[in-house]
């Protein structure tokens, strides 16, 4: 059972940056944080020492001084936003792979316009901002776009050339977030680039949390 505790308690860590930045700097009381956990895993009063003495366990496992990688790389980004992006999911087919190859041809990136391309196993994403929403629409008929939406904003992680080398930044970035409950709608990796697309609501949120996470 104590060993069940442990794990779920260091799965909890490794998934929160926030808890465990402050953890490791010593700016939490490990009582406080062990009521949080026992209440957020769904765990018993009683088992209040057993999860205690997994924090103490965790931070002696070296994660630290991951964590101080990672810090240092964020504390080198560079954060570019792009807002009024459109996301659109198509039909993957012919018909759609042609109508990708208009688009393409009309969105001028040489002017700083944008239009980036996933293609899943069962449909296919468009990127592209929202003043080339007609474009979009003169080639593509209704039927085959399954959803779109708006008001996004597009957050490019430039980072430096060793962040290819560094595991984890990915799990760091897209679970603090959802720690911050901001819905990510997209995100996409050109190393050593991380873009995340983000409702335009949550932009502030985002920052707030940039600005704590490069410190």
């Amino acid at each position: 059972m104590t060993q069940n505790i442990s794990d779920k308690v260091g799965s909890f860590l490794d998934n929160d940056f926030v808890i465990r930045k402050c953890l490791f700097r010593n700016i939490l009381s490990l009582r406080a944080l062990s009521r949080h956990i026992i209440k957020r895993l769904d765990l018993k009063e009683g088992n209040m020492d057993a999860v205690i003495s997994a924090i103490r366990r965790y931070k002696k496992t070296g994660k630290e001084e991951s964590g101080e990688k990672l810090r240092k790389l964020f504390s080198r980004i560079a954060i570019k936003t792009r807002s009024n992006i459109a996301d659109i999911r198509v039909q993957k087919n012919k018909r759609s792979v042609e109508g990708i190859s208009r688009l393409n041809s009309v969105v001028d990136i040489e002017k700083g316009e944008i239009i980036r391309i996933i293609q899943a196993e069962q449909s296919i994403t468009i990127i592209l901002d929202e003043k080339n929403l007609d474009k979009f629409h003169s080639i593509f008929s209704k039927p085959g776009c399954i959803s779109l939406d708006k008001d996004l904003v597009e957050i490019n992680l430039q980072f430096t050339e060793e962040a290819q080398n560094i595991r984890g930044i990915v799990a760091l970035v897209t679970s603090s977030l959802n720690a911050e409950d901001i819905n990510i709608v997209e995100v996409m990796s050109s190393a050593p680039e991380l873009l995340i697309i983000i409702k335009k609501e949550h932009i502030l949120v985002f920052f707030l949390f940039g600005n704590f996470l490069c410190q």
